[in-house]
């Protein structure tokens, strides 16, 4: 079925409220979606001509109440769903009338305090690979406790979990890095055209990271991992950029810095293994 963006959102709140309040009337979609009174009602009953197990109309509360058969029409039904809102929410960017939940629950969640990236900065650096083109930067680095003035191309922004990189060659060390946008001072575009000379083989090639439960759990302890982390036949697979390895073993509970012998120690602040280490080593550049 040809359905319309706009009315295809309204249906996913649909089978949001159902599924988390277990039911759904015709103002809260008006409310939500701005909309008429008719054009509610007319979501409310094609939803149902589409999916008739999943509600049925209650005329004591005026609503329709989820089935007992109700499965989401038009949402994956994860709880990552529920989570995505109260975080919105929680970080300011959505007000309590904007998100879907209607009764709050009493949360709370880890506010990362990190330093703000500037927006022009963010916009230069946008622009710069929009034009594939580079700019000249005033960089802060920690490593080497100075600041610097850089030439970088960059050609993609990730996130680690914690902050925002750019990733970017490096003119004067002639290498691909990744660069914290909150240590950007300034950001110019670079007068004199420049093209990156290879293309960043780290970020273009994928990996595979292998995870399983630790050795030294009992049956159960390793039934609750793999459980948790939708394991297939005890393993979590996870295809990986190259160069985002590092932060990937990190997000896992990994220190990818700390060493055993001639590897990372294969341990994890969340009771979990790589079961590919070696890969895993070759990839990180560390073993041939």
């Amino acid at each position: 079925m040809d359905i319309k963006p706009s009315v295809r959102r309204r249906f996913e709140f649909i089978d949001f409220q159902l599924q988390w309040t277990g039911s759904i009337g015709r103002k809260a979609l008006q409310d939500q979606f701005e909309i008429s009174p008719q054009q509610a009602t007319n979501d409310l009953t094609t939803y149902l001509d589409i999916a008739p197990r999943n509600m049925s109309y209650d005329p004591r509360r005026r609503s329709y109440v989820v089935g007992s058969r109700f499965k989401p029409k038009f949402s994956n039904g994860e709880s990552s769903g529920f989570f995505l809102h109260l975080e919105m929410f929680h970080q300011g960017y959505r007000t309590a009338e904007e998100i879907w939940p209607t009764h709050l629950p009493q949360f709370d969640a880890v506010a990362i305090a990190s330093r703000k990236v500037d927006p022009k900065i963010l916009r230069s650096v946008l622009d710069a690979i929009e034009a594939e083109a580079c700019l000249e930067v005033r960089y802060v680095s920690l490593s080497s406790d100075s600041e610097t003035i850089r030439t970088l191309c960059p050609h993609a922004i990730a996130s680690d979990g914690h902050r925002w990189h750019m990733r970017a060659y490096d003119v004067e060390k002639d290498r691909f890095s990744d660069f914290v946008l909150s240590r950007i001072e300034t950001a110019n575009a670079f007068q004199e055209q420049f093209r990156q000379p290879r293309p960043d083989t780290l970020w273009e090639e994928k990996t595979a990271l292998r995870l399983q439960a630790e050795n030294n759990l009992s049956p159960k302890q390793r039934e609750q991992i793999e459980i948790e982390y939708s394991m297939v036949d005890g393993v979590l697979e996870l295809p990986v950029r190259k160069a985002m390895l590092f932060y990937y073993l990190r997000f896992y509970g990994f220190d990818p810095l700390e060493m055993e012998g001639e590897a990372m120690r294969n341990k994890s602040s969340y009771r979990l293994r790589v079961s590919n280490l070696a890969e895993v080593e070759r990839c990180l550049e560390r073993r041939k």
